[in-house]
């Protein structure tokens, strides 16, 4: 089937693309970066997820694009359970541009460690139907 239209709506996942950090935590930590990536094109996050197998501590994530958080608070792993995190709604806050990195980083406290701690960043180029209001 052919697609007719060039416009693609704001919640589509086409474009959507999942950046995957697996991180190995240590105690202790306070916002310190554990995963960068520069995607190389103009980009959007439309999603943050996090999951870890065992938690033993306090721990939170968050993620930036080159130094600004991109959700409304950061995201505390719950043992066995995909946790999604809250965007900004600052629509600026959530858009890279094809030189930014975006950037985990953790903190924890001082008893204990995630197992398997993944997070799952969704992105998807910007705009996607050349009028920027995506």
């Amino acid at each position: 089937m052919a697609v007719v239209s060039k416009k693609v709506l704001n919640s589509d996942p086409i474009g959507a693309q999942l950046v995957d950090f697996t991180i190995v935590t240590a105690t202790s930590q306070a916002g310190v970066l554990f995963g960068a990536v520069t995607p190389g094109y103009r980009f959007k996050v439309t999603g943050v997820k996090v999951f870890a197998v065992t938690v033993t501590a306090t721990i939170s994530v968050d993620v930036q694009i080159a130094g600004t958080s991109v959700l409304s608070s950061a995201v505390t792993p719950v043992a066995g359970t995909e946790t999604a995190g809250t965007l900004s709604s600052t629509v600026a806050n959530l858009l890279g541009t094809a030189s930014n990195q975006l950037q985990v980083k953790l903190t924890t406290n001082g008893s204990g460690a995630a197992t398997n701690l993944s997070v799952m960043v969704y992105i998807r180029p910007y705009p996607m139907n050349m009028d920027g209001s995506n």
